[in-house]
């Protein structure tokens, strides 16, 4: 099993940063403060076609076939 590291998470950090740079940049600015938001919530909005769709759109049909199944 692979020890993670202090070093192992930086490298994740800067490998992450550099490649979400590129995100969310239709101005084509990009400075270190929105790269560093970024990097910790590559998804900047929660609308119906970035966000959870179960919050939209509610339960899936798998799941309320399985509930109905337990209830009477």
């Amino acid at each position: 099993m692979e020890v993670r590291n202090r070093s192992v998470r930086r490298h994740h950090m800067y490998r992450l940063k550099a490649k979400r740079q590129q995100y969310h940049n239709a101005d084509g600015d990009s400075d270190k403060v929105s790269a560093g938001i970024c990097y910790v919530t590559p998804c900047l909005c929660s609308c119906w076609m970035c966000g959870n769709s179960r919050d939209v759109f509610g339960m899936g049909i798998k799941e309320i076939r399985d509930r109905a199944k337990y209830t009477d």
